[in-house]
């Protein structure tokens, strides 16, 4: 453990914007305060140390104290030089503080308990001390502090052995009914790190999901989905979206048989993989296009806090595919102005447009070219030219600007 403790000591020293020194200082003013590095950055520092091939990425940092997050957060900012931007977020419900420095982030909490009254509810929180806020996190990995003023590592978990031993353990044996989001966190780090889950975490995920989704809880609106679990699967979503593999953390979901946690529709045959690659490559909502074959929209809606507009696209989507079904023979004989006109009469959004070309249908690639190509094309006259050349402002000088762009959509094909 000492050669741990030197090895983190030495690196933690090294962390960028003179943090280290900057915390140590405020330590030395506040004694009685204890502040430690926990979490994703530690387990970081472990695994480059274990597995000599990982390579660590550009890190955020998170900082645990017993006492103000907030007063921290100030020292720090107060006392950090030769950066751009130092911004401060205030979270009062969990008496966090996220602090962005030049795009590095920085998230101090308080020290915490948490107690959850009902499945995918969000907890409870009372204050309390680094020992009793490492129980609240998801895994034994996630588990580990280094506390500053001691130099003193802490490891109730185990999580530096499951680190050597490349094993992915939950805390407690209600870990996934307290938070689902952590099974996506759980095949996150499978992939990311090529660790295993445990045999008794994979139990509990399993036996949990068959219960899956929970009740929806009754209110003056009606019946809604908990809040809580829709955030937390969305925001994890999101992170993953932008960082990890998707496809791989799916096949990881499925072969742990808990891929209902998303959408129990979901089938990973190749179009849905080459869905999944375009809705990356276009830049679009991922997020749609995993629910957008669900059997109920207004459930899965409800479970994914799909807004309205995101409604919209998804109801638009499902339009437009059975149209394209019902009338397949018409549509083999569409110009390319033709394609235009129906998706631009339709006012379909954007976003609409990828879901109908990730979902692979065979006119996909005509809702592509008008996608990156056609809805760009304008008529090599404007309205300035038409009247000069006698055109009366009006219906009549639109649709005639129509039939001129109309026109140079068709002879693109023909170059």
């Amino acid at each position: 453990m000492d050669n741990l403790n030197s090895y983190l000591y030495a690196e933690l020293k090294n962390t960028p914007f003179n943090l280290f020194t900057i915390l140590t200082n405020y330590l030395e003013i506040h004694k009685d305060i204890k502040v430690a590095f926990v979490g994703g950055y530690i387990r970081d520092l472990l695994i480059k140390k274990f597995h000599s091939n990982h390579v660590l990425k550009s890190p955020d940092y998170d900082l645990v104290i017993e006492g103000s997050s907030l007063s921290l957060a100030r020292f720090i900012k107060k006392n950090i030089k030769n950066v751009k931007i130092c911004l401060i977020k205030e979270f009062e419900l969990y008496n966090t503080v996220e602090i962005n420095i030049d795009n590095i982030k920085i998230d101090i909490a308080s020290a915490r308990e948490e107690k959850y009254l009902a499945p995918g509810l969000n907890p409870s929180v009372f204050d309390s001390s680094i020992e009793n806020d490492l129980k609240r996190r998801d895994f034994s990995i996630n588990s580990i502090a280094y506390e500053i003023s001691e130099k003193k590592l802490y490891d109730p978990f185990n999580g530096i052995c499951h680190i050597k031993n490349k094993e992915l353990n939950l805390l407690h044996e209600n870990s996934i009914r307290d938070d689902p989001s952590r099974l996506l966190r759980c095949s996150k780090y499978a992939t990311r790190f090529g660790f295993k889950i445990s045999k008794d975490s994979l139990h509990q995920a399993q036996t949990v999901l068959n219960k899956w989704p929970w009740k929806y809880t009754k209110n003056k609106y009606g019946f809604k989905f908990p809040p809580g679990i829709s955030i937390r699967i969305r925001m994890e979503l999101t992170e993953i979206f932008k960082y990890d593999n998707l496809t791989e953390i799916l096949r990881t979901l499925e072969e742990w048989k808990v891929l209902s946690l998303l959408n129990e529709n979901i089938k990973l045959h190749n179009k849905f993989i080459r869905g999944l690659n375009w809705i990356k490559r276009l830049n679009g909502n991922s997020i749609l296009f995993l629910i957008k074959d669900s059997k109920s929209l207004e459930i899965i809606s409800d479970r994914f806090l799909i807004n309205q507009k995101e409604k919209k696209y998804l109801k638009e989507f499902l339009e437009i595919k059975n149209s394209l079904i019902d009338n397949e023979k018409s549509f083999y004989k569409f110009s390319p102005s033709s394609w235009t006109n129906f998706i631009e009469e339709k006012n379909l959004d954007p976003e609409t447009v990828k879901l109908i070309i990730c979902d692979g249908g065979k006119f996909w690639r005509n809702f592509l070219r008008w996608l990156i190509t056609y809805r760009y094309i304008k008529s090599d006259k404007n309205g300035k030219i038409l009247k000069e050349e006698g055109w009366k402002p009006g219906k009549e000088m639109g649709d005639e600007l129509k039939r001129l762009r109309f026109i140079q959509i068709d002879n693109l094909r023909k170059h």
